[in-house]
């Protein structure tokens, strides 16, 4: 569990120094380690989970899939409100499955299309009284693969949202690809969709998720950091319209580099040596 920037920033040091598969891999996290020194990770975690660097937003998964939920289609700001909400009101899933329809939809009216996640949040707590006797760690399997076929049953659960809790929820090592970390994976890896991302292409998509993966040591806090980085670089510079000028790790970017093939303004980075971009971190 991490629970400062620090230990995050560690983490990827360590596995850039022992973590030698490809160059993908070594590419993709000395990217992250520079976005460590950009971004906090503790600060931008936002689903309440067992595992979150804050303690007193260490909750049950099953709280991390209700949050997962309510996240569709709103603001940050406006999920967080409902979450803190739902989770104040609601203290177990068995207060969740005795609730009042309406009543759930005025706690979470905030987060938006409030009657249909309503609905969504007890057919889905049904689900899991069910199935899981009420108790979601009854979800998870042995691996990745079976774990992520048991959440595809539950009611409104769809690709995007078991990988958000497989990662999250569950801790275990399945790269969640959201509109920012598609589209700033393209763009790094100069994916031939990178000029036109389309997040509707689940093939695009796939493709995207495989070589994060396959680019990452297999380990559950790797992805954590990994995704929380590359999403906050697509939410604050690599937009759909590009900020490249603001930017810190063109000289990284297969899409810059297409871009501006005369441009030597980042050649510094150039021949820098992996080992001394970590000491500059140290």
């Amino acid at each position: 569990m991490i629970e400062n920037d620090e230990q995050a920033k560690n983490a990827i040091i360590e596995n850039i120094e022992m973590y030698n598969k490809s160059e993908d891999a070594k590419k993709l996290l000395t990217i992250i380690l520079r976005l460590c020194e950009k971004y906090s990770f503790v600060e931008n975690q936002t689903y309440p989970r067992p595992s979150h660097p804050i303690k007193e937003k260490r909750e049950d998964p099953y709280y991390t899939l209700i949050a997962i939920i309510l996240s569709l289609r709103t603001t940050l700001e406006n999920e967080t409100k409902a979450v803190r909400s739902f989770i104040g009101k609601y203290k177990s899933i068995s207060e969740v499955l005795n609730a009042d329809e309406n009543e759930m939809i005025g706690v979470i009216k905030v987060a938006g299309m409030p009657q249909k996640k309503a609905q969504t949040i007890i057919k889905l707590s049904e689900y899991i009284q069910k199935y899981y006797n009420g108790n979601i760690w009854n979800a998870k399997k042995e691996s990745v693969s079976k774990t992520r076929e048991e959440l595809l049953k539950m009611p409104g659960v769809g690709d995007k949202s078991a990988d958000c809790m497989l990662e999250l929820g569950f801790d275990m090592p399945s790269m969640v690809v959201d509109i920012n970390v598609f589209r700033v994976a393209s763009r790094i890896f100069g994916e031939k969709w990178a000029e036109n991302p389309n997040f509707t292409n689940k093939e695009q998509i796939k493709a995207v998720k495989d070589r994060l993966e396959n680019s990452l040591p297999r380990d559950y806090l790797t992805y954590q950091i990994a995704h929380t980085m590359i999403l906050l670089q697509g939410k604050h510079i690599c937009k759909s319209k590009c900020k490249c000028e603001n930017c810190f790790i063109t000289d990284c970017c297969n899409f810059y580099k297409e871009k501006n093939k005369s441009d030597d303004k980042n050649k510094k980075y150039e021949q820098l040596e992996l080992t001394d971009f970590i000491d500059e971190c140290r």
